[in-house]
């Protein structure tokens, strides 16, 4: 049963409280501990809004068919609480983790409270420096949200690579965008700007903090065209989710963008696409991007 508004800002606001508390509690004990340094660099996969372990299963599926290990979940409980199941193995370069919320409909900055606390753990508990990630639609909002947060502490795992997928950086059709109202300037800014609601930061907010995101990191961003008219995976606007190239700009030390038109790239079927899905790996653990690319269109 889906939550109201009222409800979920009661839920978010006690999880806000307790989980501030818990987390603090918890960096101050790793860092005093002081943990062994790895140099196993993990991938977080992150679902969207209203989102589950079934986003992501045929990515994760995927990358163990390429050989990968079998990834681990670390689940985030409606009071902020990590329950992580499966095996870490220290002899495995890249981790594969995927993160769930068990509140899958708060509010994105409550999201990036709990990567914090899933960041203090993966550096506390196995001595994680670096990481990469892969989001699909708000958990693609959210990571970039996190990124500009927490980026510069150094203490914590430093972003490598980040694969943005359908991201709604700047309007939800139905929420707060319609069909084709939207469109971006040649230097990628978009004609109207949208203000945060319940959800989703304001694209202001995401401009205005982007210094902070880190300088060192290569960025994929894809994006989906069904190809009916309406310039949109369904849901996110083109416009949308290409709005990533202007807010981040020169920052990162490289940035793709790939677009994927038809059928296969609606919403909630981009990810499970075979050519995002070898895209993507190519990007994570084999090609080094440092070169920012024109975005290209793939049917």
């Amino acid at each position: 049963m889906d939550l109201s508004l009222v409800e979920l800002a009661v839920i978010s606001g006690a999880t806000s409280a307790i989980g501030r508390l818990r987390t603090h509690r918890k960096l101050a004990r790793w860092q005093r501990q002081q943990p062994t340094i790895t140099p196993q660099v993990p991938t977080l996969f992150v679902h969207g809004l209203r989102g589950s372990s079934k986003t992501m299963k045929e990515m994760l599926t995927a990358t163990v068919k390429f050989g990968y290990h079998q990834p681990l979940t670390i689940h985030i409980t409606h009071a902020g609480k990590l329950k992580v199941s499966g095996h870490w193995d220290n002899s495995v370069a890249h981790p594969l983790i995927q993160i769930t919320f068990g509140n899958n409909q708060a509010r994105l900055s409550f999201q990036v409270r709990w990567l914090h606390e899933v960041m203090i753990y993966l550096r506390g508990q196995h001595g994680v420096q670096a990481y990469n990630a892969v989001g699909h639609s708000a958990g693609s909002v959210a990571l970039v949200a996190y990124a500009e947060a927490y980026g510069q502490d150094d203490w914590l795992p430093q972003l490598q690579k980040l694969v943005t997928i359908a991201g709604p950086f700047n309007g939800v059709i139905g929420m707060n965008e319609s069909h084709n109202t939207n469109s971006l300037a040649a230097s990628g800014r978009p004609k109207i700007v949208y203000p945060k609601n319940f959800w989703f930061p304001s694209y202001a907010d995401l401009y205005r903090d982007r210094q902070h995101f880190p300088a060192a990191a290569d960025v994929l961003n894809i994006y989906g065209d069904i190809n009916d008219g309406t310039h949109s995976d369904r849901y996110i606007s083109t416009a949308s989710a290409r709005s990533l190239r202007y807010l981040l700009g020169s920052i990162p030390a490289s940035f793709r963008e790939v677009g994927f038109r038809g059928a296969t790239a609606e919403h909630s079927r981009l990810h499970d696409n075979p050519h995002v899905q070898e895209l993507v790996f190519d990007f994570l653990f084999h090609a080094t991007h440092r070169s920012v690319q024109r975005p290209k269109m793939t049917n």
